[in-house]
């Protein structure tokens, strides 16, 4: 039987802010504060802790170590890193460690009762860590405004060089420890700025990912500020919707930089234009998600609450994977098939997802009508309806890993819900279940006539890097081109 939930607090406003923040990227399935391990009677894992399709951040959050400014600024710094930046690394990497050697020792709050619901002893787990500070940045504005005015107040980095190098330098951070897992030091700002621009798990995951490669494997060396480098990433085509960061050909292997203005220039690009109308149409999708996700986590679920919580987690999961490109579209189909159903008629759209060329969707409209005497029998038959779509979509669609059903009620009556059926199709089917397939498709007119809506990713055009040259035969950079213009 599904049981609800029961999360620990956070222990102060700054790791309330952090969790509400994150909670609005990764929802509240994936979103724990103050984890527990049980060393003596139980001491917290980290402040916060995400967890994602077999990938674990652990946020550490020193939003209470104050700058102190009426001190010289070199003193002022270096206690600040030591307190903000090197104590978080410390728990950081220790709370890694911990996972790392006993994941079945991690528990949902103080009383070492309820075990943290995902399994975390799987080899191929990813973990990234992330350290937040907060109350710098009017201290780093007044700094950098002294030596040229216009700063925007943020940290800045540098990765390849030595912490004592850092000590002496007033905020600029790096790679704290280039001998253990990279951890991402972010200010309010920046952390606030990645969960609002990287809105889904998908995006945050792959950014972090991105980032950790070009600092540890491609020589990135400077960033003017964590928004500088999320402008860079954005402006890159990493493909299926996500961004990029490499190291220019031009370097010839040798050290980059990111310098100020990569943010200013983005947000005057036609890819952010584009980007910002996918992040509106995209929170539909992340609605429909986040119902689903506070069901389960209340225990709240109308079907099939017999079933463990990973069986429910594991097919939302599907739901919140699309990254924002992929939701923006995939909410646009669901929404504009559902305003063109009629009344009283059953209907369907199938789409592949963007940013998981494997999968596929279909969309099922299953109406109500008075001859149901209750809502609950009205939803059995809606998931049996949905269950003759799934087996149909994977005749239908052959070269699917994997098969979301969602079902939901048509328009013209008050209230309603949606079903998901998550299908694993990797495995063939056998040749009585095409028949079967066959039967269905033409006895009940499933998917009979169905195509596939297949929507290429907007944006820049396919192989061209920021710093290429320009397609339009100008011989200028495309950053410095049509990238910026919008001329395609």
């Amino acid at each position: 039987m599904l049981k609800p939930i029961q999360k620990e607090p956070s222990v102060n406003e700054s790791e309330r802010i952090l969790s509400s923040i994150a909670t609005n990227t990764f929802f509240s399935l994936w979103c724990y504060p103050s984890l527990f391990r049980s060393v003596g009677k139980g001491k917290e894992l980290t402040d916060l802790t995400v967890y994602f399709n077999n990938t674990l951040i652990l946020f550490s959050d020193k939003g209470h170590v104050k700058f102190q400014a009426h001190n010289e600024i070199d003193l002022a710094w270096s206690r600040w890193y030591r307190g903000a930046v090197k104590e978080s690394a410390k728990q950081l990497h220790g709370a890694e460690s911990f996972v790392r050697n006993h994941p079945e020792k991690i528990f949902l709050n103080s009383k070492l009762k309820d075990p943290f619901p995902f399994d975390l002893t799987n080899p191929h787990l990813k973990i990234h860590l992330v350290a937040i500070t907060r109350g710098i940045g009017e201290h780093a504005k007044r700094f950098f405004d002294s030596i040229q005015p216009g700063s925007r107040g943020t940290l800045a980095y540098y990765y390849q060089v030595p912490e004592k190098l850092l000590l002496e330098k007033p905020f600029f951070v790096g790679d704290v420890d280039q001998e253990k897992t990279f951890v991402h030091v972010l200010d309010e700002s920046g952390i606030t700025l990645l969960l609002e621009e990287l809105a889904t798990p998908a995006d945050f995951i792959h950014y972090l990912e991105v980032k950790e490669k070009a600092i540890r494997e491609q020589k990135l060396l400077f960033s003017a500020g964590e928004e500088e480098t999320l402008g860079y990433y954005l402006q890159e085509d990493g493909g299926h919707g996500f961004g990029d960061i490499q190291n220019p050909p031009e370097n010839k292997g040798n050290f980059f930089a990111i310098s100020e203005g990569e943010w200013r220039d983005y947000r005057q690009t036609v890819i952010y234009a584009l980007r910002h109308q996918h992040k509106v149409k995209a929170r539909l999708w992340n609605e429909i998600t986040a119902r689903f996700a506070d069901c389960i986590t209340d225990a709240r679920v109308g079907e099939r609450n017999d079933l463990p919580f990973l069986t429910h987690s594991n097919a939302v999961q599907v739901l919140a994977s699309e990254n924002v490109h992929s939701s923006s579209v995939l909410a646009a189909t669901l929404f504009e098939k559902f305003d063109s159903v009629p009344k009283g008629i059953r209907s369907s759209r199938s789409m592949q997802s963007l940013s998981n060329p494997g999968r596929m969707y279909v969309f099922v409209f299953f109406p109500w009508t008075d001859q149901y005497k209750s809502y609950e029998e009205y939803r059995q038959d809606r998931t049996a309806c949905m269950q003759l779509y799934a087996h149909v979509a994977r005749y239908k669609f052959q070269k699917a890993k994997e098969i979301l059903i969602l079902g939901a009620d048509t328009k013209g009556r008050p209230g309603g819900s949606e079903t998901i059926l998550a299908i694993d199709a990797s495995v063939a089917l056998k040749s009585e279940e095409r028949v079967a397939a066959q039967k269905i498709m033409k006895t009940y007119k499933i998917l009979d006539s169905v195509s596939e809506k297949r929507v290429k990713a907007s944006g820049q055009p396919k192989n061209i890097g920021r710093n290429d040259p320009c397609p339009c035969g100008s011989n200028r950079k495309y950053k410095k081109c049509c990238l910026t213009s919008g001329m395609h």
